[in-house]
């Protein structure tokens, strides 16, 4: 497998993990090799037209097989449909590939997907996805042609697995809750992110009544006398040892499956993790092991009571297990190899999705989480 990896990004190190991940995968000789275009990049410089001109050039005579527009969303990203009209005619015309990193779903943000986005997967052979449920099933309705499911994941080259001991390790918080107040828009009570921020608002009261200035508050917008202002994004799993326990933002998409990335740099980080439930995430993340799953604003708080009270040893022991499954699991490396796995896959099934997943737990009907997982569009 010979990709041409579009990444979403001004230049290369804007996705140091997926970089990383290709250099390991060509190593292991899993692909021959693979060519990284940062496209915001490269249109900022020559222009999208240029752009797209060059993705049709390689592709012809470098013979690459496959071509991945990653994370294809954006205002300013003009209609890719003929670039991929043109791909189509090559002599060898490559497997397309799409995927869409942010909780987008029928009213997040705006009122729909980026026009972008819903261009590419329509033409695309495939649309990987951080989230299934309704969102997916918006996509197959709008002609996008097979959806499966890729969760976010860690960077392994800017986060590792980390080990608290709790006798040594200075803390100082109980609490520490990274996410900046986005709720300071104009009244807009048919968006979800409008009120997936007002619950955020909401979490963030609870969680200051309840443990004062001992409460770790990191991001903008924030009026507590806790707040600490925000952070580098390189820095949060710094920011999250500084506290007992990490409270993870509340989702702003509940369609199966979605989660941002936060929670497993947040677990890889060693410390013990409590995340507002959404639907199907608890088959990738074991709950009340890998993290605490709580289903509402105020169970939130009864499990970081509960947690703070436990046995400290075998609570980061605990911990310490779940940064090892993050590291092994659900990093960019884990995702680029599965993403590429199903497109082998996919060739050799005369192209139809045939998917192995490897995130999900062992535990799991893999059978039936299929029928959740992927979406294929009826002809």
């Amino acid at each position: 497998m010979k990709l041409l990896f579009l990444s979403q990004g001004h230049k290369t190190s804007d996705h140091p993990g997926y970089q990383d991940a290709l250099i390991k995968l060509k190593n292991e000789g899993f692909i021959s090799d693979f060519f990284n275009i940062p496209y915001f990049g490269y249109a900022k410089d020559k222009g999208w037209d240029a752009f797209y001109s060059e993705v049709v050039r390689l592709c012809r005579e470098e013979n690459f097989n496959v071509v991945f527009f990653q994370y294809f969303h954006g205002k300013e990203i003009p209609d890719p449909t003929k670039c991929v009209e043109n791909l189509r005619k090559l002599n060898k015309p490559p497997i397309i590939i799409t995927s869409c990193g942010d909780g987008f779903s029928d009213n997040w943000m705006r009122i729909d997907y980026p026009k972008s986005f819903k261009q590419i997967s329509k033409v695309a052979d495939i649309t990987f996805s951080t989230q299934m449920g309704q969102a997916a099933d918006k996509m197959i309705n709008w002609g996008a042609n097979n959806v499966v499911l890729s969760p976010l994941s860690s960077c392994q080259v800017r986060f590792r697995k980390q080990t608290v001991d709790p006798n040594l390790h200075k803390f100082y918080f109980d609490v520490v809750f990274v996410g900046s107040n986005n709720g300071q828009r104009l009244f807009h009570p048919i968006s979800k992110h409008w009120w997936g921020a007002k619950k955020r608002q909401q979490l963030v009261k609870a969680l200051f009544k309840k443990f004062g200035n001992n409460f770790g508050l990191f991001g903008n917008g924030w009026d507590y006398s806790c707040a600490q202002g925000p952070i580098p994004f390189e820095q949060q799993q710094n920011v999250f040892k500084r506290g007992k326990i990490v409270v993870g933002g509340n989702p702003y998409s509940y369609s199966d499956y979605y989660a941002s990335n936060r929670p497993f740099i947040s677990i890889l980080s060693g410390i013990p993790t409590v995340e507002l439930h959404v639907n199907r995430l608890d088959n990738i993340l074991r709950n009340n092991d890998h993290c605490y799953f709580a289903n509402d604003v105020d169970q939130v708080i009864e499990i970081c009571e509960k947690l703070l009270k436990e046995d400290k040893e075998k609570l980061y022991a605990k911990a310490a297990n779940a940064a090892k499954y993050i590291e092994e699991k659900h990093t960019d490396y884990h995702r680029m190899k599965f993403m590429l796995d199903t497109i082998q896959k996919y060739v050799q099934n005369d192209k139809k999705l045939l998917v192995d997943f490897p995130f999900f737990l062992p535990e799991v009907d893999l059978s039936e989480e299929l029928n959740f997982a992927t979406r294929i569009k009826v002809k």
